[in-house]
Formats: C-alpha cells, sequence, structure tokens
C-alpha cells in the first residue's frame, strides 16, 4: 500500500495549492557497460531543474507510456521516451553499447516540498531494450525480479525449529550435545520458550466453524 508523508497528504487535499507533483528521472548506466565510470542521468519533468537531495535534476522531456501485457507469461513491460532533439541522451548510449542492462529509478517528489529527502513514490526497473530516432530514446523496461529469492523469507512449521542449537537465537544451556529440532526436544531441554517453530500452526484437515 501507498503511504504518503503527512506534507503530502496535506497538500493532496486541498481544494487549492500550488504544489506540483514532479516526477524524476534517474537513469544509471554501470561501469560494466561504460568500461569506465559510470554514468548517472538526472532528469525532471519540468520547467526548470531543481535541487533535490543535494543533487541537481536537469528540466528535460520525456514521457511514461502505461505498461503492456502479453497472454504468454512474459514479465509486463512498459516505456519511457526522452527526449532525442538534442542528442544528448543518444550519445550516452552509444558510450555503453546501447544501454542495455542499465536501470531507471523513478521517483515522485513535490515541489513545495524539496526538504523530504524521501520520494512519495519510488521504483526501480531495469532496461531491456533501447530504440531511438531523431526525436525520442525509448527504454523498454520491465521490473527487475530475483529468481533465487525466497519468498517468504522463511518456513513455518509446527514441530520443526531452524535455529542453531546453543546459537544466537536458541542460546539454549542444557547439558545436551544435540537437538533434534522438535518441539519435544525443546522441552526436554527447558527451552519451549526460545522454540523457532510454530507449535500453534493446526494439523491438516476438515475445519467447519459453527
Amino acid at each position: 500500500m501507498l503511504t504518503l508523508s503527512q506534507a503530502a497528504v496535506i497538500e493532496k487535499n486541498k481544494l487549492i495549492s500550488d504544489n506540483a507533483w514532479l516526477i524524476l528521472l534517474e537513469i544509471t548506466i554501470p561501469s560494466s557497460l561504460t568500461g569506465s565510470e559510470p554514468i548517472i542521468l538526472r532528469l525532471v519533468r519540468n520547467t526548470e531543474s531543481i535541487m533535490w537531495n543535494g543533487l541537481e535534476w536537469t528540466a528535460f522531456p520525456f514521457e511514461i507510456d502505461p505498461p503492456r501485457q502479453s497472454g504468454n507469461g512474459e514479465l509486463p513491460n512498459f516505456t519511457i521516451k526522452v527526449s532525442n532533439v538534442t542528442r544528448t541522451i543518444e550519445g550516452y548510449l552509444e558510450q555503453a553499447g546501447g544501454g542495455v542492462g542499465a536501470s531507471v529509478r523513478i521517483m515522485v517528489v513535490m515541489s513545495q516540498h524539496l526538504d523530504i529527502s524521501t520520494p512519495e513514490l519510488e521504483e526501480i526497473f531495469s532496461v531491456q531494450s533501447v530504440n531511438y530516432d531523431e526525436n525520442w530514446v525509448s527504454f523498454i523496461l520491465t521490473g527487475a525480479v530475483n529468481l533465487f529469492k525466497r519468498v517468504p523469507l522463511r518456513r513455518f512449521l509446527k514441530n520443526f525449529c531452524p535455529f542453531q542449537y546453543k546459537g544466537p537465537e536458541c542460546k539454549s544451556t542444557s547439558g545436551y550435545t544435540s537437538c533434534n529440532k522438535s518441539f519435544a526436544d525443546c522441552k526436554l531441554r527447558g527451552n519451549v520458550s526460545r522454540f523457532g517453530g510454530e507449535p500453534g500452526i493446526p494439523q491438516g484437515g476438515l475445519y467447519v466453524q459453527r
């Protein structure tokens, strides 16, 4: 769920406000693509450049297209088009072999509250492909996905403790040299208050609410 700052909630609820919601774009081309120092471009969709978080964000035209989804199981992607009239962005991409693999961070801040260092919205995406013509550089983006990350972070088991015996979570002081990590063994060692399993999880079967 999106949580706005108190200042943002106040601004949102005003009938009339001179505050503007500014979209910031931070394009990071890592050194692995440039062959030297990383390139970081900081842009703001605004009529003038701004200072935020001690950094200058250059006023620059860009557009964000709605996400697109396919029916074949591919990850959803969307396009950000950055002006290429001056050829500035295109020049940086040519240094990085096209820019595929770069990251794009999108943030939203308030023009009247640039002292707030945390953006009201922040998302980070990976560049999947790049196209450009005389008018626009188009970044096709998708969210970064770690296929090796366990979700949820840990499993909840009824009769198994994941803690290392006598480790920092277990802290057992019994005279036993080992433990089979069951609730019964933990009880035998007088350490049930630190049992890492979930004995309250019900057994399988059909439950009827009466």
